[in-house]
């Protein structure tokens, strides 16, 4: 007890004097996550040279193709067996790992994942970057932290930072880096991780410029901005967009348990290792435009290089293809490739509109609000979204029709009730209820939660005693207007109180969800 008493002090110090500490430890986390990803990214460069000289293949000497593809998928599997955390985007592990229901061995997670991307992507995969980046800077926050023998409270905050880094050092995006891990990881505002991930997501972005350079990674040049009497046609695109997300989630579930039936009949992950990359391979020789993250296809139906029903062809396979991919448990990301859904959906609903006379000159801006609408449908995270596509493609043009779609498509999909794809994958990740499997994870390490009461949340005007917080779990301190007040069980809860929660790892993620329902959801 004595050590544990000690452990919840030295955390709730080190909180509170730490703050300018975090922003340097931040940007060295920034620098060598800049430098990972950069060589992530230039290593997919490699992988996508490589993916077009298989294709090459497929005309001449197709059973060169069919070889190398095989070999790949077998490599992909000894890589998941060896690191079974390394399977997706690497998102839902993070989210895992900050709530306390996972512990990865963070330099495992980084050469495995490295390699199994290359790989995947080479192979052909409809697979991102951006969700392995996320993965790999938050991974080098954890190693920074344990290396250096930090209180949980910090590591925790570290790999925030390091996870918003690497999405920076993915996209370009370093305010994108910033809101992602406040609006998807923290899920509260926190000046602590505001300033931390910032400081991180700016050097990371800083090295990545440096190795890569500073073009955007989609470089349209939208010449008109849509005019006003056109937004009926954005607010229709974004319940199309809200639709279409909560297919999208929907599908990656079914996929998911598809391919969980496909291992379960062969034994083992080389099963569906061999049915993924299987279709990859006939891909390559009947509609190899779906291959790969494609990236370039965003660029190619904005500037109108694709006609109605090329475009509704190309989204259909494209669809099924990106759902299985992720859905085999390949290592790989759904960021690029949902954006892409997005951006084909954009151009097939203004086809679709041309039939009718809408002016076809603003495709562009179509593709740019649908991949948007997109992410806001599907990840639930529309100004995470919104940011990131400004950043990605450089232009502020169509920032608000990229705000109304959003909205709308978010709107849609939460009626329809599908989760966020990251909650969605992080939940069924670790099966029902919390991960049983304790012994990885050093129980007893405390950690200080923030919180913030919400106006109108069960906990405004409530006592502390009804808060029902885990056994052992407490309200350290409450800041109300400037002034701290040290609760008790009878002490008044307000809206705008700022919460300190102590508590163990081991009940970390019940003490997240039942703070989230007591002080964030309106009562």
């Amino acid at each position: 007890m004595r050590q544990d008493g000690f452990e919840a002090v030295a955390n709730i110090v080190r909180k509170r004097q730490f703050k300018y500490i975090l922003i340097a430890e931040g940007a060295v986390i920034g620098l060598i996550t800049g430098v990972l990803v950069s060589a992530f990214r230039l290593l997919l460069m490699w992988a996508d040279e490589l993916r077009g000289m298989l294709a090459e293949y497929t005309g001449a000497g197709g059973l060169v193709c069919i070889l190398v593809l095989a070999a790949v998928s077998i490599a992909v599997s000894i890589l998941l067996r060896w690191e079974p955390d390394i399977a997706g985007s690497g998102i839902p592990q993070v989210e895992a790992e900050l709530r306390g229901m996972k512990d990865m061995k963070w330099w495992r997670v980084i050469a495995a994942k490295m390699a199994g991307c290359a790989l995947a992507i080479g192979g052909g995969l409809a697979l991102g970057r951006e969700g392995p980046s996320i993965q790999l800077g938050a991974m080098v926050g954890k190693g920074f932290a344990r290396t250096g023998h930090r209180l949980l409270t910090e590591e925790r905050l570290l790999v925030t930072c390091g996870a918003g880094a690497g999405l920076s050092a993915a996209f370009g995006a370093p305010l994108a880096g910033a809101i992602f891990s406040l609006e998807e990881l923290h899920r509260n505002f926190s000046g602590e991780v505001l300033l931390t991930t910032m400081a991180a997501s700016a050097a990371g972005d800083f090295i990545a410029a440096n190795i890569l350079g500073l073009e955007p990674v989609f470089g349209f040049e939208i010449e008109h901005g849509l005019p006003l009497r056109y937004y009926w046609a954005v607010i229709a695109l974004g319940l199309i967009l809200g639709l279409f997300g909560f297919v999208y989630n929907r599908t990656i579930d079914v996929m998911q348990d598809v391919f969980e039936k496909i291992g379960k009949l062969g034994g083992d992950v080389f099963t569906r290792m061999f049915v993924i990359f299987a279709a990859s391979c006939a891909l390559f020789f009947i509609y190899p435009d779906v291959l790969g993250s494609g990236a370039g296809l965003a660029l190619s139906i904005s500037r109108g290089e694709f006609a109605l029903k090329a475009l509704a062809v190309l989204l259909i396979v494209k669809f099924v293809f990106s759902t299985a991919s992720f859905g085999s448990g390949a290592p790989g990301g759904i960021f690029l490739p949902l954006l892409v859904l997005g951006a084909i959906t954009g151009g097939l609903i203004c086809r679709l509109l041309g039939l009718a006379g809408f002016d076809q000159t603003y495709i562009d801006a179509f593709v740019v609000i649908s991949m948007a609408g997109m992410f806001a449908a599907i990840v639930r995270a529309p100004v995470t979204g919104v940011v990131l596509i400004t950043e990605m493609t450089g232009d502020f043009t169509t920032l608000l029709p990229l705000v109304v779609a959003s909205l709308v498509a978010y709107v849609v999909a939460e009626s329809l009730g599908a989760k966020p794809i990251y909650t969605q994958l992080m939940q069924k990740s670790m099966g029902k209820g919390r991960n049983t499997n304790r012994s990885m994870l050093l129980r007893d390490r405390k950690t200080v939660i923030d919180a913030e009461v919400n106006v109108g949340s069960y906990m405004d005007g409530r006592r502390v005693s009804e808060f029902g917080l885990p056994l052992g779990t407490l309200i350290v301190s409450v800041l109300r207007d400037g002034s701290e007040i040290i609760p008790d069980g009878n002490t008044i809860l307000r809206a705008g109180d700022e919460l300190e929660i102590l508590t163990r790892e081991a009940d970390l993620a019940d003490a997240e969800d039942i703070i989230d329902n007591a002080c964030g959801v309106i009562d």
